[in-house]
């Protein structure tokens, strides 16, 4: 199996066919770009994400703390998405949150938890299905 095979196949277990397809396609486009999604499938995907050392839920936990702070909502919610199917439940991800905030600040948790929102509605995880308030913060 090369890198971009074992990669793609990360990517599948963790974000599904779809987002499999879609990176797949991207790195394989020889378009703009195209040379970005390739080391995103060999690097990240099949070297980082299949070492050794922390299982793929704690790479979620790592990941997402990551684009808390760097404030990539975008990022956040596909890394929250990923750690869901990774196995993390919404109560060790609000944990992550909560452990963040003394160190990124409100301003950086109150854009994850936006993004968290969007994936929670996306999941059908809200355990109040009738709430449409805010989260979290103002």
């Amino acid at each position: 199996m090369t890198n971009r095979e074992a990669g793609i196949n990360v990517v599948r277990e963790m974000m599904g066919d779809q987002a499999a397809a879609k990176l797949s396609a991207s790195a394989d486009s020889k378009t703009f770009g195209a040379p970005i999604a390739a080391y995103a499938v060999e690097q990240v995907f099949a070297d980082i994400w299949t070492r050794p050392g922390l299982d793929r839920r704690s790479r979620s936990l790592v990941s997402m703390s990551v684009m808390i702070a760097m404030r990539q909502p975008h990022e956040f919610a596909i890394h929250m998405g990923a750690g869901l199917n990774n196995g993390l439940t919404l109560k060790e991800i609000e944990e992550v949150l909560i452990q963040a905030l003394p160190y990124v600040g409100y301003p950086a948790i109150a854009t994850a938890l936006a993004a968290a929102a969007e994936v929670i509605k996306e999941r059908g995880l809200d355990v109040d299905k009738n709430y449409a308030g805010h989260r979290g913060l103002l």
